[in-house]
């Protein structure tokens, strides 16, 4: 799932969003894989819950972090990037105003605990924002006995492969930027439909300017 959190300063926002967020993973299955990210818009300090949160966040807590405490301890999520030690270049996810802080997090299940490796923030990114692309790594195991295989006729598109790093050139990088502009406006403040617009938009124009024929 994808996220974006009310700002600090916002409480009644904050409960709400919250109250929605719990009500979507009340509806997920416990056998399913659960990867939710975003920005969180909240500073969670560095105390330890054990297999929720690590010890390598910042120290400052505000009222947006201490309620995502209590929601991941409450559904035991993971929230990955205070398990990792990184240096502060690739720790911080966003910076302005002379401040810092880590706010845009990956969250996983406890049926994903032992696949994820890292997550860490990749900062030669260019996303036209003060945040920072924030990855995870994660080690997935195929276990299959060949005596059981059955033959699947079913047939898989490859996904496009896409030039990225063409977006390194300013006119490459302009072209796109303003074209997914176009498509983006207006959203509708409707999470799925959002989304899938927002997924449509972004393929459809890399294929038509940094898509590998």
């Amino acid at each position: 799932m994808g996220v974006y959190a009310p700002v600090e300063g916002t409480e009644q926002d904050t409960e709400e969003f919250y109250r929605k967020l719990q009500q979507r993973m009340d509806k997920i299955p416990k056998k399913e894989n659960i990867i939710l990210a975003g920005n969180l818009n909240g500073r969670i300090g560095n105390q330890p819950i054990p297999e929720c949160t690590g010890t390598y966040g910042k120290q400052v807590m505000n009222h947006n972090g201490a309620v995502l405490r209590d929601f991941y301890a409450f559904n035991k999520v993971k929230i990955t990037n205070s398990f990792y030690r990184h240096t502060d270049i690739h720790k911080f996810t966003w910076e302005g105003r002379g401040s810092k802080s880590i706010i845009d997090c990956i969250i996983i299940n406890d049926r994903l605990k032992s696949n994820i490796e890292d997550t860490r923030v990749f900062r030669g990114s260019e996303i036209d924002s003060d945040h920072k692309l924030v990855e995870s790594k994660l080690k997935f195991f195929t276990h299959a006995k060949q005596s059981h295989i059955k033959t699947d006729k079913t047939t898989y598109k490859t996904p496009p492969a896409f030039k990225v790093h063409l977006l390194e050139q300013d006119s490459v990088r302009t072209l796109y930027r303003n074209r997914l502009k176009g498509k983006l406006i207006p959203l509708t403040g409707e999470i799925d439909a959002d989304w899938l617009k927002i997924k449509e938009a972004v393929t459809k124009e890399a294929e038509e300017i940094i898509l590998v024929k």
